[in-house]
């Protein structure tokens, strides 16, 4: 069951929120012990579905890696997992924005446009997921490119065609998730994420490995798995929008049809961020499928375990991202930079901590973290060396991550998207190809370096650009003067005036 409203006016953080707004500039901030408390409720839920999510991913490797051919399925489901993203990463990065425009209206007291905007990623995903199947054809050619086995580029073929199915679904949800982050309500979003987690737990468990009746199907049966879990959440979260309380407030129910104007904010502040995360999960995909995949199924195999091991990291650390985004977007509806700034910079050192904490348990635990997924020792001697290249960027990772979702929190996601690709094509994917070609007895440590390279470089840039300031003079939802007095109704119950 979804928390109240009721309900909400009791929690912590949601208690503290409406002390937080303060639509007079001239007025004194609230105690940063406030936004702490804010923050960490938010992130509560942040942490709570992202880490679940990643969950998923654990499990699903594990279950595969109980086939008999383990090694080859691993490094099938990883590869194929990023290639199926890096064709999903575009509409993910474009709907993730559905918080800023969210936040941002929220803080502007405009609340019926927050479900509005809501339901304008829930059309756009599902027109981008009809495209999607179009590519169906195109699967063997494309992995026929990166030169694996046979045997692995069957799994990858089925696996990425099987998903593919459910990629509208899966962008439609991460708008109306994030539509529930945007209103500082974000706990549907994670109890979708978690009750998704689960039935796909017990659906791939069972048609991996033919079990209660189910077919045996291996690495397609966890394709399946995720794609029925993927509707599933969608129809959770559809019903969390309308129903209730909540579905009142912002009039979810009478907001659902398709509005030009908002559908194009939303493009237009979403976009850029789209192709920023395409450009970095496919230079990741690359990094894996074509620069370690030339060094053969021990490193596929050994990069992708380790892979694992850092969402343990990064994916709660997104968790904290998504609470300081929509802090950062509801400050600027609120038109307080200063509260802006102060809140990134609360969500950057629990970031740090955390992502710093986990870099020292790949270094003291790293051969006993490789032995819960592996059987080889080729694997598990390479997977411990490659975790202390991991460990070395945990804490610049952190900061690249905070500083992104804030910098998207205020709208600047424009020049994020170009430098960080860039950065990322020149640094890991040209350098590493280089060294993997002109130095290829070290073997996957070369290419490993120059990825570590790459977060260290990117961590430091964002960071420089949050500090810079440029996101101040950005106008995402066509904010004017009178958006002050409005924003002070946000503090009231029920639905702004005129929405």
């Amino acid at each position: 069951m979804e928390p109240t409203d009721q309900q909400n006016a009791h929690h912590p953080a949601i208690a503290a929120d409406r002390h937080v707004i303060n639509p007079d500039p001239a007025d004194a901030p609230p105690p940063w012990t406030a936004d702490l408390r804010h923050l960490l409720g938010l992130s509560a839920a942040g942490v709570a579905g992202t880490l679940s999510q990643t969950v998923m991913s654990f499990v699903d490797y594990w279950i595969v890696s109980r086939l008999p051919d383990a090694s080859a399925a691993q490094a099938a489901v990883s590869s194929a997992g990023l290639v199926y993203f890096t064709i999903f990463g575009f509409l993910l990065g474009t709907m993730l924005c559905t918080t800023t425009v969210v936040s941002q209206s929220l803080g502007a007291g405009r609340r019926r446009d927050c479900s509005v905007y809501g339901w304008q990623g829930f059309w756009i995903s599902m027109l981008y997921g009809l495209l999607a199947v179009l590519l169906w054809p195109l699967m063997p050619s494309i992995y026929g490119l990166f030169g694996h086995e046979p045997a692995v580029q069957e799994m990858e073929v089925v696996y990425t065609r099987v998903r593919l199915l459910s990629l509208g679904a899966a962008g439609a949800g991460t708008a109306i998730g994030h539509y529930f982050i945007g209103i500082h309500r974000p706990w549907p979003n994670a109890n979708s994420s978690i009750g998704s987690n689960l039935l796909n737990a017990v659906l791939t468990y069972g048609l991996v490995l033919g079990c209660w009746g189910l077919p045996a199907m291996g690495v397609e049966g966890a394709a399946w798995g995720s794609t029925i879990a993927t509707f599933f959440r969608l129809a959770w979260l559809m019903w969390a929008m309308c129903a209730g309380p909540t579905g009142r407030e912002f009039q979810a129910r009478h907001t659902w049809g398709f509005d030009g104007d908002k559908a194009r904010r939303l493009l237009r502040v979403g976009w850029p961020a789209g192709v920023s995360l395409v450009a970095d999960i496919g230079a990741w995909a690359m990094f894996l499928v074509a620069i370690i995949g030339m060094f053969g199924t021990v490193h596929l195999a050994a990069t992708g375990t380790v892979w694992r091991f850092t969402e343990l990291s990064f994916m709660p650390a997104i968790g904290i991202g998504h609470a300081v985004s929509t802090m950062v977007g509801r400050s600027i509806g609120e038109r307080r930079p200063d509260l802006a700034r102060r809140r990134a910079g609360l969500g950057a050192g629990l970031n740090v901590l955390y992502m710093g904490l986990m870099g020292v348990v790949f270094v003291a635990f790293g051969e006993p973290l490789m032995r819960l997924f592996c059987r080889d020792p080729a694997v598990i001697d390479l997977g411990v060396r490659l975790l202390v290249f991991a460990a070395v960027f945990q804490v610049f990772d952190a900061v690249a991550i905070t500083y992104n979702h804030a910098l998207r929190g205020a709208g600047d996601t424009a020049w994020p998207a170009v430098v960080g690709a860039v950065q990322a094509w020149t640094i890991m994917i040209a350098c590493g190809l280089l060294i993997g070609r002109l130095r290829p007895d070290f073997g996957s440590l070369g290419p490993w370096t120059f990825a570590t390279l790459f977060v260290i470089v990117v961590g430091l840039t964002f960071w420089i650009r949050w500090r810079r300031g440029a996101w101040r003079s950005i106008d995402v939802i066509g904010l004017q003067p009178e958006s002050v007095e409005i924003a002070a109704e946000a503090r009231l119950p029920g639905p702004a005036a005129g929405a």
